[in-house]
């Protein structure tokens, strides 16, 4: 009876600990450079990396970028939202330049933002978006991706990326 009584109490408290994960996990909210806060990479040809922004030109032929997350074991419904706070240079032409964020490859427009000269924070609902998974670094599949796509000559400066289950935190 002890024995079971210990076991029933040992679940207990694990269903506990595991209940209260972290509600956010930080990508960065600072690049750093190769492999910083809870990132691996930028990989690719088109970034730079300037007092803790990270840049993405379009104008570099066939331009791509590409961030692993940290976190390996990561599920889709681990964080509903990715909050990230970015600019561009010239928003019109940046407009086309198509956003990864795990399965999901879409153009800022079809994420439903409009981006700005100005640093800007935006929260993206995951979940509403269909995100079903992750990349996966062993099959070159980024967690984050940045791509020239139509784009001619723009610039994204990219603030922060902040995955999380509570944005409250985050609007204005």
């Amino acid at each position: 009876m002890k024995k079971f009584l210990i076991v029933g109490l040992l679940i207990f408290i694990l269903t506990l600990v595991f209940s209260f994960a972290e509600d956010e996990f930080i990508v960065a909210t600072k690049f750093t450079g190769q492999d910083g806060e809870g990132y691996w990479g930028p990989y690719g040809p088109a970034y730079t990396i300037k007092d803790g922004v990270l840049i993405f030109d379009s104008s570099i032929p066939n331009a791509w970028m590409t961030l692993n997350f940290k976190d390996d074991f990561m599920e889709a419904e681990d964080y509903r939202y990715a909050v990230i706070t970015i600019k561009a240079d010239d928003p019109k032409d940046a407009q086309n330049i198509v956003m990864t964020l795990g399965n999901l490859k879409k153009t800022f427009t079809n994420w439903g933002i409009t981006l700005s000269i100005n640093f800007t924070t935006y929260i993206i609902d995951l979940k509403a978006h269909g995100l079903k998974n992750w990349g996966d670094g062993t099959k070159a599949e980024p967690d984050f991706a940045l791509n020239k796509a139509t784009a001619n000559k723009a610039k994204i400066y990219v603030l922060s990326i902040i995955l999380t289950n509570d944005p409250s935190k985050y609007k204005k």
